[in-house]
Formats: C-alpha cells, sequence, structure tokens
C-alpha cells in the first residue's frame, strides 16, 4: 500500500519545480541565487538547491561559471539558436551584456540596444525597451544595417582601422542612399568625430526626430568585439545626456571585459 503522503510528494515537488522555473523566466537573464529563490518563493534552501540539480540535469536549468546563480535553460538555448551571433562570442558575455541593458533601460527610461558586426554590416542581437511613453525602435534582434548606420554600428564602425573602415564604407556606399541621403563623406565625418568624442552620437536615420548614443568593446587590440547603444526622442538627448548616457554604456560594456 502507498501511503497517501508519498502520493502527494510527487507532485507537491513538480508545482515546486515549476514554481522556480517561472521565477526564473521572470527574472531572466538576470537569473537567481538558491538564497533569493527562497526568499522570493518560500521554498526552503536546502530544497531549492535539490530542485535546482534536479533540473540542471534535465537542461531546464543552467548555472554560472562560479555555480552560484542559475537561469532558465530554454530561454538560454533560445539565446544560441538566434540567426545570427558574432563568432568567438560567448553566451555568457552575451547574458552578462543583457543584464546590463535591462539595468540601463530600468535607469534611462530609454530603449537600449546590443550590436554585433557581420562583414560589412551591423547586426541586431538584443534589445531591451525602457519604460518612457516614447520609444525609438529601430532595431530588433536580426535587424541589418550598413556598418556606420546608427549609433552602435558608427561605434564599430570607428573601432576599425583606417583602411578597412573606408572599404566598410565603399563597400556600402549603394546602401547608403536608403537612409535619408546620409553620403560616404559624412559617414568618415561621423567616424572621425566617434574616435575623438569617444562614443557615436548619431541622429537615426531609420527614424525621424531621434538621435542614439553607441559605444564599443573592444578587445586589447582595438578589435571591435560588440556595440551597445541607447536611442530616445531628441529632445530627451541633450548634450550633457549624452555624456552620462556615453559613461553608462561604457561601465556596464568595461564589466563585460572579463569574459572576452
Amino acid at each position: 500500500m502507498v501511503d497517501a503522503q508519498d502520493q502527494s510528494a510527487g507532485p507537491s515537488t513538480l508545482l515546486k519545480g515549476l514554481k522556480v522555473l517561472s521565477l526564473l523566466k521572470e527574472v531572466w537573464p538576470e537569473g537567481l541565487g538558491a538564497t533569493e529563490v527562497s526568499r522570493r518563493t518560500g521554498i526552503e534552501r536546502v530544497n531549492v538547491q535539490r530542485l535546482f540539480l534536479a533540473l540542471e540535469s534535465s537542461a531546464w536549468v543552467r548555472r554560472d561559471k562560479a555555480g552560484k546563480r542559475f537561469f532558465s535553460g530554454d530561454d538560454a538555448e533560445a539565446i544560441g539558436s538566434r540567426l545570427w551571433t558574432p563568432p568567438d562570442i560567448s553566451q555568457e558575455l552575451i547574458l552578462a551584456a543583457m543584464q546590463g541593458m535591462r539595468k540601463l533601460a530600468k535607469q534611462l527610461g530609454d530603449a537600449v540596444f546590443l550590436i554585433g558586426r557581420d562583414a560589412n554590416e551591423s547586426v541586431g542581437l538584443h534589445r531591451e525597451i525602457g519604460d518612457y511613453p516614447m520609444q525609438i525602435l529601430a532595431s530588433f534582434p536580426g535587424k541589418r544595417h550598413p556598418l556606420g548606420v546608427g549609433s552602435a554600428g558608427m561605434a564599430l564602425l570607428a573601432a576599425l582601422p583606417d583602411k578597412e573602415a573606408q572599404a566598410v564604407v565603399k563597400a556600402n556606399s549603394p546602401r547608403l542612399e536608403e537612409y535619408g541621403g546620409i553620403s560616404p563623406e559624412m559617414i568618415h565625418r561621423l567616424r572621425i568625430n566617434t574616435r575623438q568624442r569617444g562614443y557615436a552620437v548619431m541622429q537615426n536615420y531609420a527614424v525621424s526626430g531621434a538621435l542614439g548614443v553607441g559605444c564599443a568593446l573592444t578587445r586589447d587590440d582595438g578589435t571591435p568585439v560588440l556595440a551597445m547603444s541607447v536611442s530616445a526622442i531628441t529632445d530627451r538627448m541633450p548634450i550633457k545626456r549624452q555624456a552620462e548616457t556615453a559613461r553608462l554604456l561604457r561601465h556596464e560594456l568595461d564589466n563585460l571585459r572579463g569574459l572576452l
């Protein structure tokens, strides 16, 4: 005869596991440790740890390198199945970048974008939307632009050696007329300004009345890896806020260096 308590143990454990998974999805991409999950769910910490082990063995959750923070496993797999991701970039770096983006979007209220480079194009990898009523959403995961169109793409272009950057702009010249009359000469001037300033400031040529600020993450040899940008309506981006936005972007990107 099966004890009634034993009969209820299975469903109870299943419900707890589903509760943990639901919470990890809610906070994704940040992830949570056992203590925080216990506090939010009311499940004892030792039981949370047991649930983590069981869920991890079935790939429902994954943990960071330190082994103390857990993420929803199916969401992590979704990142890996995007149409395109930069070569030699770890999933862990992308997840960490997304965590920083979410923080920035909450802090600034405007949309934040993560952009990679694929040859002569910039490619959207992720975006986080702020809470300001008017959001500038000109890019999204998988969206491609000629490299240098958009503040993040310009940050990537400006980080390239002059000869390589000039070759990219030349190859993209036939496509630039699609972006509100921007010319190769204008791209070159903006590229020089970006290098001198240390961050890109660009009118959004896909959305009228918008302006973006972008910064690039580079390797030790100067090779650009990723760029992060914030876009807002022009009235929300006076010069002082441009500089402050760039400072915040740079801080988040510098936090990623250890994952390169």
